[in-house]
């Protein structure tokens, strides 16, 4: 959307021999001991930013059959800093990968560290973290990571609404992310026609709204959507075009839905 839409995420070490297993965790509900492989990737939708550079400290996953103390694994602990807007229109990156107890897995946590600042008009500033991020940011996710198996998670960050300005121009980081998996979730793409438009496409389904801007060429592509019934709009930014909206578009698990060529017509 891309979260999620902030350029900065995630101090992770992208190849890592194992998990490091906090201090007390509860290795009860594994799977015969058995490992999987946890991916986390990290996508953005589009901002009004020339950067959003955010700073991530750890990663840490929960597993369901732990009570909220034990359970912790913490699969990312070297600090990094990323720009989002760098994964915006289907780009994204890997932020953080280790092997875990096999097992079902409820939630995820993001501590997010200093130094993380945004760049307007060329002007960096600081991003303040509120302080009940301090933490960790605590996101819901439903990953059974079976044993041999590599399973990938998404977050789709949204800089737009990430992003907080207070009356006295301080920047403020509350973040909007969508949290999706690969392995239950689809695509849909298409190419808007004048390119020179500047298009912004909107996917929704019921509550659910992604974002993203059409390159270039025109070509706009929507990933990780989970599979529903799509209401997709488009929004030119040469105002002497009309928005367009196609309803009733599927989008399945594991497959790219291609609306193919959309033509904008003047007002």
């Amino acid at each position: 959307m891309k979260i999620a839409s902030l350029v900065a995420i995630i101090c992770c070490a992208l190849v890592m021999e194992g998990c490091v297993k906090d201090e007390g965790d509860n290795a009860t509900g594994l799977v015969g001991g058995q490992t999987g492989t946890l991916v986390v990737r990290l996508t953005d939708a589009p901002g009004a930013y020339d950067a959003v550079n955010i700073s991530v400290d750890s990663v840490r996953v929960h597993i369901e059959s732990a009570d909220s103390l034990n359970g912790w694994y913490t699969i990312s602990r070297a600090p990094a800093q990323y720009n989002l807007l760098e994964y915006t229109n289907g780009r994204d990156t890997v932020i953080a990968e280790a092997s875990i107890p096999a097992g079902y897995y409820s939630q995820i946590r993001l501590h997010i560290g200093g130094g993380s600042h945004i760049v307007k008009d060329g002007v960096a500033s600081s991003l303040e973290i509120p302080s009940g991020s301090q933490s960790g940011l605590k996101l819901n996710i439903q990953a059974n990571v079976l044993p041999g198996v590599k399973y990938e998670i998404i977050f789709d960050f949204d800089a737009s609404r990430s992003i907080v300005v207070t009356g006295n121009r301080r920047y403020l980081l509350k973040p909007v992310i969508k949290v999706a998996s690969t392995a239950v979730s689809g695509s849909l793409s298409g190419t808007v026609l004048p390119d020179t438009a500047n298009a912004t496409a909107w996917a929704i389904a019921g509550t659910d709204t992604s974002t993203t801007l059409a390159d270039t060429t025109g070509l706009f592509r929507f990933k990780y959507l989970a599979p529903a019934m799509y209401l997709l709009k488009i929004v030119p930014a040469d105002v002497t075009y009309r928005d367009t909206v196609l309803t009733n578009i599927a989008v399945a698990a594991a497959k790219n839905t291609d609306v193919g060529m959309i033509h904008l017509q003047k007002k």
